[in-house]
């Protein structure tokens, strides 16, 4: 048990550390740094040499305890910007899903029916190119006109968008695409799919999670190094550039997390329906009866 122990002591450390105090005392260097160059010598590194120095020598004339409670202080304040910024990510989590608080609604609405007239005037030209003629009859150029399209289309969401944001409406998808193939309500079977699926899948999806969670935070550290940016500017390049890394893994994760998902669903859902019961809807591929039945139970006929 020991060293069971001391091995998890040694992840949650380094988890710690990469989560929290690192970045919050990279922060807290960039605010001290604002702090004394300001706009007027924001990129006056001597004066911040100087100062530093100053400080260094200053700290060597301390006893060491008051060095070591300097450190712990620096320690301290570093860790809880880190945990002020893994809080919000909650918050942030539903700003990029599209789940926007009440005074966020009506632009959410407008910009969520926006996005729903872009996609559907897109699909209405897929359609038109599609109904004249069945695929074997199509020419080639009207296929690579139809391809173009639906990349455009996907672009805006893989299903009809309900969500103000490419991420929100890229996790929705999933849910109507299952429901479309098989006719389940994702959200009531999930936890009884979970509970069928092997260790090894329930850990990659975990893995993903984890991931989309931290690209998240990755733009709430955006957002701070944005308010750092009143007053000392070159912060604000730096939240440009997370910002934009941000928004560049939160796309990819979602769209890892979706898919992992829905493979999911495809690949167990048969082994659900045999733990539960329904054998003879089990054989064979899974269709929306056998959906429609897994609904039944999840829903306890309500």
């Amino acid at each position: 048990m020991a060293p069971v122990l001391d091995g998890l002591g040694e992840k949650l450390a380094e988890k710690w550390l990469t989560a929290l105090a690192a970045p919050g005392l990279l922060f807290v260097g960039a605010t001290v740094t604002a702090a004394v160059l300001g706009h007027a010598h924001a990129l006056d590194w001597s004066l911040l040499r100087r100062r530093v120095g100053h400080w260094a020598t200053t700290a060597g004339h301390w006893s060491t305890g008051e060095q070591l409670a300097a450190a712990a202080v620096l320690i301290l304040a570093a860790v809880a910007v880190g945990t002020l910024v893994r809080t919000c990510g909650d918050g942030a989590v539903r700003i990029w899903t599209g789940d926007w608080p009440g005074p966020l609604r009506p632009p959410a609405h407008r910009l969520t029916a926006r996005r729903a007239r872009h996609w559907d005037d897109l699909q209405t030209d897929i359609e038109r190119l599609r109904t004249p003629r069945p695929a074997r009859d199509r020419t080639a150029d009207v296929r690579q006109e139809i391809d173009a399209l639906t990349v455009r289309r996907d672009r805006i969401a893989l299903a009809r968008p309900t969500r103000p944001t490419y991420t929100g409406d890229r996790l929705a998808a999933t849910v109507v695409r299952v429901d479309t193939q098989y006719g389940i309500d994702l959200a009531a079977c999930w936890p009884r799919l979970w509970m069928v699926l092997p260790e090894d899948v329930r850990t990659e999806l975990r893995t993903v999670r984890t991931r989309f969670d931290t690209a998240v935070v990755g733009s709430v550290w955006a957002a701070c190094y944005a308010v750092l940016g009143c007053f000392w500017w070159p912060a604000a390049v730096a939240a440009v550039v997370t910002g934009l890394l941000a928004r560049q893994r939160v796309s990819q994760a979602a769209a890892a997390l979706a898919e992992h998902v829905e493979s999911a669903v495809d690949v167990h859902l048969r082994r659900l329906a045999e733990e539960i019961g329904f054998t003879a809807l089990a054989d064979g591929p899974p269709d929306r009866r056998l959906g429609l039945a897994l609904n039944r139970i999840a829903r306890k006929a309500t």
